[in-house]
């Protein structure tokens, strides 16, 4: 099959990065290239999530998630809160206390 010649710009440390870990895996950037040229045409589409990073991770599912779990277990009783600094370190330090 006839090839072509492509030609990329990329950050040179990026580049040398990329070399590396490709170079771990036993092959070589033109080889890597190829290996991701041929997931996209496979899979239609980028083979992995491409997501904004200027998203906050506050809002994401899994933090949601997370918040409602610890919200749950305050409400059973599973986890104590505490209303202040002060009340924390008391309990800290009673803690420290009781395990010796």
């Amino acid at each position: 099959m006839p090839t072509k010649n492509i030609s990329i710009r990329m950050d040179e440390d990026l580049k040398s990065q990329f070399e590396t870990v490709v170079g771990s895996l036993g092959l070589n950037v033109n080889a890597a290239v190829n290996v991701f040229a041929k997931a996209v045409v496979r899979c239609k589409g980028i083979p992995f999530e491409l997501t904004s990073r200027e998203e906050d991770p506050f809002y994401s599912p899994s933090n949601f998630a997370a918040i409602r779990e610890s919200l749950e277990q305050i409400k059973n009783g599973q986890i104590r809160t505490f209303h202040s600094v002060e009340e924390l370190e008391k309990a800290a330090l009673k803690a420290i206390a009781d395990a010796d």
